[in-house]
């Protein structure tokens, strides 16, 4: 590699570490602020420095790509190597960038093998960001992926003119990975994700290609596409009843069952915990096992997990077996009513394993599996509330974020009670309200509203926390594009319990103009919220402690209390709702008053609800 890439890598894991949050409990929230907006700093100028070097070096070379020499175009393929640092992804997007590039540059020169090559590594990327997207229900990449993978399965016509093995995988592989194209749980991404894999097992299969290249890992293919066929287990909960669909998941769970426990014996160990459930669940939906036996084998299985275990079996049994088992109580009010103690139990103690869990253990994958139990959380009115459950899971993996929006809940309250006292008909029709005097005598209803608001506006983040945490650079506009996502992620998991659904609207529509002029996203409807005039109230209570956060501003500094309402002031009757960016800046009083240790003593406060639950 040329050495401004090797220090580009070297830059982004050193701002991958200084994302971290802290290894222990802090002591003193105060220090601790001033250490983080350290931290801030030293991550700016390796941000700064970073952009440069892209800038400088990179992007002139991408730009021009078709005339690229060989030494650059090789120096390119790894970095993009380096960056994809064996499916960690040290820096998703301009993985994809190169790896785009790449594909022109070999499409342009006939290159076909490195085409192919290309075709397959551009997809993998392409589908790690999808990836990320799907809490978010958003599905924008699906067809380049399918069009991808396509191109490079579509050489399997040119087999025999291909000499290289290794190329020769590639085809394959694309071929199998098809059905990652087609990742919804929907009935036709169904249907196309089952016929991708039945297409790819009767290559995989065919005799005359394991003659045609002896030297490639052929079993290790049919298992790989056995395994992703179980995946098909998410369309079955979700209520596909294909026959063909059914038996193929069976036939599927079974192949990879048997695989397991041989490989378990031979270690003397007994098969993975997600292929176990994968056979068991397999027989449920195809009316071998009744739910009560699936249920069952899950709780007992839940019940041998050890809390301090933090290895790949060890999360899956704390925090995605009980998502799995929740899943099956929609639509059962009877199972759901029985299985009320137990839900509570392990949403307690996922609460303890997640606040233990060292920060190196927060990968992609754990994070998917806590999302995945946040978005099938079960309620019950007297039991633990989500809103309470996913507060404390913020606070316990992400303190920084719980601060911001503490802070953001605070101003609110401020707010709100400013309006109350100077003009209570901006918030007539609030919760129902009739009138401002109404909206007076209504006050702590409003305040509690609020605040809760504040507090859970943001919780999409959540999905893309990993992912944003490894930028270490001005963004890229697809970054940009991912990031917006974030809105739809809070309001699918805000949208399914009792307790957060009348949040919704706040974390759909806190980043959409006031005026409708800009911003995001188009999804969001003022007419149909029904409590539009908090959630702008909310946005301008948010927007500020964005303009003042540290943490929002990779090359830039974060702005003085005085710049910031400069620019809430210039935000007014656009961005903002007029009234209250003007109420906002009358607060200017006491919120110096309130950043003089505001801060600080929202860390004691998170840092207190983490030494509770030692």
């Amino acid at each position: 590699m040329r050495e401004y890439q090797e220090k580009y890598i070297a830059n982004l894991r050193q701002v991958f570490q200084l994302n971290a949050p802290p290894a222990s409990i802090p002591q003193d929230g105060a220090a601790y602020a001033r250490e983080r907006a350290g931290r801030a700093e030293e991550i700016r100028r390796l941000s700064e420095e970073n952009t440069r070097l892209l800038r400088r070096e990179l992007f002139p070379i991408l730009d021009n790509i078709v005339s690229a020499g060989e030494k650059d175009v090789r120096s390119l393929q790894l970095f993009a190597a380096a960056l994809q640092d064996r499916g960690a992804y040290l820096d998703l997007v301009l993985c994809y960038s190169l790896h785009s590039a790449l594909i022109t540059y070999a499409r342009h020169w006939n290159k076909r093998d490195m085409l192919i090559r290309e075709l397959y590594q551009g997809a993998m990327a392409l589908f790690y960001m999808q990836d990320i997207l799907m809490s978010a229900q958003q599905t924008p990449y699906q067809w380049k992926l399918r069009m991808l993978f396509g191109e490079a399965a579509s050489y399997i016509k040119q087999y025999d003119q291909i000499e290289d093995m290794e190329t020769r995988g590639y085809i394959h592989r694309a071929m199998g990975n098809l059905a990652l194209a087609s990742s919804g749980l929907n009935h036709e991404d169904g249907l196309r994700k089952m016929t991708a894999i039945r297409r790819s097992l009767r290559f995989l299969n065919d005799p005359v290609y394991h003659e045609k290249s002896p030297g490639l890992p052929w079993e290790l293919y049919i298992y790989k596409s056995h395994q992703e066929r179980t995946t098909a287990l998410g369309l079955l909960r979700a209520g596909e009843n294909d026959p063909q669909v059914l038996r193929e998941v069976m036939e599927s769970a079974e192949y990879v069952m048997d695989q397991q426990r041989e490989a378990a014996r031979e270690r003397g160990q007994t098969p993975a915990l997600r292929w176990q459930y994968a056979y068991e669940a397999a027989q449920y939906h195809c009316g071998v096992r009744p739910l009560s036996y699936l249920l069952g084998w899950m709780e007992q299985v839940y019940m041998e997990r050890d809390e301090r275990d933090y290895s790949p079996e060890g999360i899956y049994r704390n925090m995605f077996l009980p998502a799995l088992y929740a899943a099956y109580f929609e639509g059962d009010p009877e199972h759901r009513a029985k299985k009320k103690e137990i839900m509570g139990l392990m949403y307690r103690r996922m609460t303890k394993y997640v606040r233990r869990m060292p920060d190196n253990q927060l990968s992609e994958s754990t994070q998917k599996n806590l999302l995945a139990c946040l978005n099938s959380f079960v309620e019950y009115p007297d039991g633990i509330l989500e809103k309470d459950f996913i507060l404390e899971l913020v606070a316990c993996r992400n303190p920084d974020g719980y601060v911001s929006s503490r802070m953001a809940a605070e101003i609110g309250v401020m707010l709100t009670d400013l309006a109350l006292e100077q003009e209570p008909q901006l918030l007539a029709g609030a919760l129902g309200c009739r009138n401002g005097q109404e909206a007076a005598a209504r006050r702590e209803e409003l305040r509690t509203f609020v605040y809760e608001g504040c507090m859970l506006h943001n919780v999409g983040v959540m999905s893309f926390q990993h992912f944003v945490r490894r930028i270490g650079r001005s963004w890229l506009e697809e970054e940009k594009e991912m990031y917006q996502c974030h809105v739809y992620s809070g309001e699918v998991m805000l949208s399914q319990s009792e307790s957060t659904r009348p949040y919704r609207w706040a974390a759909l529509g806190h980043h959409r103009f006031y005026d409708g002029s800009g911003g995001y996203p188009e999804e969001y409807c003022r007419e149909a919220d029904p409590n539009p005039m908090l959630t702008d109230l909310i946005s301008a209570a948010v927007h500020l402690v964005r303009l003042l956060d540290d943490r929002m501003h990779l090359t830039s500094r974060p702005l003085s209390l005085e710049e910031a309402l400069t620019q809430i002031r210039a935000d007014g009757g656009t961005r903002l709702a007029p009234h209250w960016a003007r109420l906002l800046c009358e607060l200017e009083p006491r919120l110096r008053v309130y950043l003089k240790d505001g801060q600080a003593k929202a860390y004691e406060e998170v840092f207190a609800l983490l030494r509770l639950r030692e």
